[in-house]
């Protein structure tokens, strides 16, 4: 009757099925709270550690961080799931990577894949040459002895090592191989202001201390 008071057996009904979505919605809410969290919780690892033991890797997600280097075009996906339509991959380096030495900048440790259209790939896309990241990514397949990588999310993080100071540590480099160990110094404390992954700055402490204290040359000492 309009304007009466409520009917009992109406308002049961609507508290059941207002009970009946929640019981049916929590279950999902938790789902999705346990896949962040299974995002967060992907144990740690190298690139290295990866590459030494590919079997070990398959179908683990690990959470680890490595230097952008260039998208990678065309490449042959040979039987691997990786094709060119519904991937992009990029060639990476590793934090460990020590990229003034030419041998280390021409051989960058991996080749990830992203799916396109996911947010992996916008974040992926928007770096730069020496862009560094953490990414979450998963060992899809195995083949040709080493592991085909998915990148499943990714994140910009800082200390990226710069132009300059890769400059200024290239310099060192050259000059400490000459055994002048001066320029050396000089270059490595101006390599030593930038900003650049830990295992880095580690080698560049390094070389400075032995640029700081150079080996003895016996025949250069014979010769004076």
């Amino acid at each position: 009757m309009r304007g009466g008071a409520p009917n009992p057996d109406a308002v049961k009904a609507l508290a059941a099925l207002l009970l009946l979505f929640v019981l049916v919605a929590l279950p999902r809410v938790a789902v999705s709270s346990l896949g962040d969290e299974g995002a967060l919780e992907a144990s740690a690892s190298s690139l290295e550690e990866l590459h030494a033991d590919p079997q070990a890797a398959l179908g683990k997600r690990v959470r680890l961080r490595f230097q952008l280097r260039e998208e990678c075009a065309h490449w042959n996906p040979f039987v691997t799931r990786f094709g060119e339509g519904d991937y992009r991959a990029f060639d990476v380096w590793s934090d460990r990577q020590f990229l003034w030495e030419k041998e280390e900048w021409d051989a960058p440790i991996a080749r990830l894949f992203v799916r396109r259209g996911s947010p992996a790939e916008q974040s992926l896309s928007g770096g730069r040459r020496l862009a560094r990241f953490e990414a979450v990514v998963e060992a899809r397949q195995v083949f040709l002895g080493r592991p085909w990588l998915e990148v499943e999310s990714a994140r910009r993080v800082g200390d990226e090592l710069s132009e300059g100071t890769l400059l200024h540590a290239t310099r060192a480099c050259e000059a400490a191989h000459e055994a002048r160990w001066a320029i050396a110094r000089e270059a490595l404390d101006q390599a030593l202001l930038g900003a650049m992954p830990p295992a880095l700055r580690s080698e560049l402490r390094r070389l400075r201390e032995l640029a700081a204290h150079p080996p003895r040359d016996p025949a250069r000492h014979e010769r004076r």
